[in-house]
C-alpha cells in the first residue's frame, strides 16, 4: 500500500506544477479577453459578429506592443513623463503607481537597477538573511553608514525593508531575479550540483 501512494504522490509532484500553470494561463487569458471585449464593445457595438475566443488576448497584445513603439518616440515620452509626474503627486494614487511600476521592474528586464543581493546577518546570532540592498544612503534611515535592505519572504510576494548598518551585509554575486526565485521557493530545488 505504501508504494502505491509514493507513485501516486509522485503523479501529483509531475502533474501539479503543469496544471497550475495551465490554469494560471487560462484564467489570465480569459480575464484579458474579457477586458479587451468590454472595452472594444463600449466603442464600436456589433462586436459579437466577428468576436472569437481569444480575440481580446490578441487585441491586448497588439495594443500594448503598439504603445510600446510610440514609447520609443519623443513626444510620447515626454507624455508619459507628464503623467507619471502628475501621479507621483497625488496622494495615494503615487503609492499604488510607484508599488506597480517598481515590483514590473522587479520582475521585468530592469530587475538588477533595484539593487544588489546582499547576505545580511542577524545582529547577535549565526542567522544569515537573503536580501536585496536597495538604497546605500536612503532618507528615512536616520543616521549615517546605514542602508536600506529588502527581504523577501518566502510563497509570497512581500517582505520588510530593514534599516541596517553597511558593515551586516555582504555582496553576493546572484542576480535579483535569481534571489527573488530562491525567495518565493524557500530554497526547493536550488541545492548545489555535485561533480
Amino acid at each position: 500500500m505504501r508504494k502505491q501512494i509514493q507513485i501516486f504522490l509522485t503523479g501529483v509532484m509531475v502533474i501539479t506544477p503543469f496544471a497550475v500553470t495551465a490554469y494560471v494561463v487560462w484564467w489570465a487569458g480569459t480575464a484579458m479577453d474579457g477586458l479587451a471585449r468590454s472595452g472594444i464593445e463600449a466603442i464600436s457595438p456589433g462586436v459579437e459578429d466577428w468576436w472569437f475566443p481569444g480575440a481580446g488576448v490578441i487585441c491586448l497584445l497588439v495594443g500594448v506592443y503598439i504603445i510600446g513603439l510610440l514609447a520609443r518616440l519623443w513626444g510620447f515620452r515626454w507624455i508619459l513623463g507628464t503623467m507619471e509626474r502628475i501621479f507621483s503627486r497625488l496622494p495615494g494614487i503615487k503609492t499604488v503607481y510607484e508599488s506597480v511600476r517598481d515590483v514590473l521592474k522587479l520582475f521585468g528586464g530592469d530587475a538588477n537597477r533595484m539593487g544588489q543581493v546582499v547576505r545580511y546577518r542577524l545582529p547577535g546570532t549565526e542567522i544569515d538573511l537573503l536580501g536585496i540592498r536597495t538604497s546605500t544612503s536612503p532618507r528615512a534611515a536616520g543616521g549615517e553608514g546605514k542602508v536600506a535592505v529588502y527581504l523577501p519572504m518566502s510563497y509570497m510576494i512581500g517582505g520588510p525593508t530593514v534599516y541596517v548598518d553597511s558593515e551586516s551585509v555582504e555582496p553576493i554575486d546572484m542576480s535579483v531575479e535569481e534571489a527573488m526565485r530562491i525567495a518565493a521557493t524557500a530554497g526547493a530545488g536550488t541545492e548545489k550540483k555535485n561533480g
